[in-house]
C-alpha cells in the first residue's frame, strides 16, 4: 500500500530534510551502496558526499559495469516514457532495493497512477508517493529475494 504524506505535514520541511526522512524510512543508511543516475545526477552526488554517506556513485543511464546498489535515485523530473527507458535498460537498484524517482502529476485524476502501474509490471512495489504542486516523488522497492550483505 502507497503511504502519501499530506501537504500540510511537509510544510517547513527542507528538501533536504524530506530526503533524510525518505531514506530512513526506505530503511537506508549511509553505509548502503547509492546509485545516481540522469542529468542532475552531479548535485545528487554532492549532497550524499556532504552529508557523510559512504558508498554513493554516479551511473550512466545505460547499463554499464557496475553492481546493483541499495538505491537507484533518479534526481531529475521524468516523464513515463523516460522512466520506461530507465527500466528497461538504465542501472537499477539490487532484488529488495529502493528506486527512487520524480515524474510530473499524472493528467487525469483517475484514482490509478499511470507510473505506478509502469513500475508494478517492471517489477517494483511502490511504498510511498509524495504529490507536491507539479511533481511525484515515488519510493518503490525491487521485488525478488534481498540479497544478503556479506561480512568482509
Amino acid at each position: 500500500m502507497v503511504s502519501p504524506i499530506p501537504r500540510a505535514e511537509r510544510r517547513g520541511f527542507s528538501l533536504s530534510q524530506t530526503l533524510t526522512d525518505l531514506l530512513q524510512g526506505a530503511g537506508l543508511g549511509k553505509a548502503d551502496t547509492i546509485r545516481i543516475t540522469g542529468p542532475a545526477g552531479l548535485a545528487a552526488l554532492l549532497w550524499f558526499c556532504r552529508h557523510g554517506y559512504e558508498q554513493v556513485g554516479y551511473v550512466s543511464t545505460g547499463r554499464g559495469p557496475c553492481e546493483d546498489g541499495d538505491l537507484l535515485l533518479v534526481p531529475q523530473t521524468c516523464t513515463a516514457g523516460e522512466l520506461e527507458q530507465i527500466l528497461r535498460s538504465g542501472p537499477r537498484p539490487r532484488p529488495g532495493g529502493v528506486l527512487i524517482v520524480q515524474t510530473p502529476q499524472p493528467a487525469s485524476e483517475s484514482g490509478r497512477d499511470p507510473v505506478h502501474d509502469l513500475l508494478g509490471r517492471a517489477g517494483y512495489q511502490v511504498e510511498r508517493c509524495l504529490h507536491g504542486r507539479h511533481r511525484e516523488l515515488h519510493v518503490a522497492r525491487r521485488r525478488g529475494r534481498p540479497e544478503h550483505k556479506m561480512a568482509a
